[in-house]
């Protein structure tokens, strides 16, 4: 029973990291930052933008299922990654921490739009 559920469980894991991956691969090279003006590029019938939010649901979806495996595997885990040793572990499992913290309480503010070509010289005629 617990194998069949484990099998079926990484096999959902699976779709969702395959869902994911295909979306943000869909996002940075069929329909790239500024397809949603000019052209109107459209994928299966959703925007850019759209498509964004399914990426960030799916995202969180595999964030989820991710925890719940490391929870559920979580002996194996210690025993291979710890071998005897717990610090390694926790001084690992602390910078993933304080990485996610630092990146979800970096201030924001609003500046003027930057073009990202403005950085380029302008172009010799």
């Amino acid at each position: 029973m617990k194998s069949s559920f484990s099998r079926i469980f990484n096999l959902f894991l699976w779709f969702a990291f395959c869902a994911l991956s295909g979306t943000g691969l869909l996002l940075a090279f069929r329909l790239p930052p500024g397809s949603s003006g000019g052209a109107g590029l459209h994928a299966m019938g959703l925007t850019r933008h759209e498509w964004g939010g399914w990426h960030t649901w799916i995202g969180y979806l595999v964030l989820a299922l991710l925890t719940v495996h490391l929870v559920v595997h979580w002996r194996w885990f210690w025993q291979v990654a710890a071998r005897k040793r717990s610090w390694p572990l926790v001084l690992g499992i602390a910078a993933g921490l304080l990485l996610i913290a630092f990146l979800i309480f970096q201030p924001v503010s609003h500046g003027p739009a930057r073009n990202r070509h403005q950085d380029l010289p302008p172009a010799e005629h």
